[in-house]
């Protein structure tokens, strides 16, 4: 006759989880399409949750996690957080992102690879990754009498030539916006605004290094 199996006991010592090691810096740059729209308020919350979790253990790694997005009432980009390993000083400069009423999506990509560009002057070793949260729906152009649309999938082809990775995070909308196509462009990754995650983010930035 067979013996019953000895029980057997788990202690704390031998549980386990999965723990991203890397040895070079990542900096993530989030593009966020804070135009008025009933998405606005639920897409920057969302956005500034991932920006925190990023940063809980960005200081030890060298990480660092910056923003752009529209300033209401001037028909171009603008830095609102620099990047920073600080989730102190993230949570300060996003306590308010105002709505703006434009568009300008091709400035805003342009001042992201702008800013990573300088970051890597500073870090050469850093990997970096612009994450787009938009409809696809831009409209302003770079110059006066240029094309909205043709502007972003420009700037979206100038990420690539710099090898910057790309996630392009599209908000839901009633048109058909470009965000198919601006990910294509920047040979990047398209997913809806719900799947966004933090961890996901990181994944994106260690198929692009």
């Amino acid at each position: 006759m067979r013996s019953a199996p000895k029980p057997f006991h788990v202690r704390p010592e031998d549980l386990r989880r999965r723990v991203r090691e890397h040895r070079s810096p990542y900096s993530v740059c989030f593009v966020v399409d804070n135009s008025w729209s009933v998405h606005a308020e639920r897409m920057v919350e969302k956005v500034k949750g991932i920006v925190f979790e990023l940063l809980q253990d960005a200081t030890r790694r060298g990480d660092k996690v910056s923003l752009v997005a529209f300033k209401g009432g001037i028909p171009e980009g603008t830095v609102v957080l620099p990047p920073t390993p600080s989730c102190a000083r993230a949570k300060r400069r996003l306590e308010e992102i105002p709505l703006s009423g434009q568009t300008p999506l091709a400035d805003a990509l342009r001042r992201a690879r702008l800013l990573l560009r300088g970051e890597l002057v500073k870090s050469p070793n850093a990997v970096p990754l612009v994450v787009a949260v938009t409809d696809g729906l831009p409209t302003v152009p770079l110059r006066f009498g240029g094309d909205a649309v043709r502007d972003v999938l420009a700037e979206a082809r100038a990420l690539r030539r710099a090898r910057i990775g790309c996630v392009i995070a599209e908000v839901p909308s009633s048109a058909e916006g470009c965000a198919g196509a601006l990910a294509e462009a920047a040979g990047g990754t398209r997913l809806p605004l719900a799947a966004l995650a933090a961890g996901l983010v990181l994944d994106a930035v260690e198929v692009a290094s």
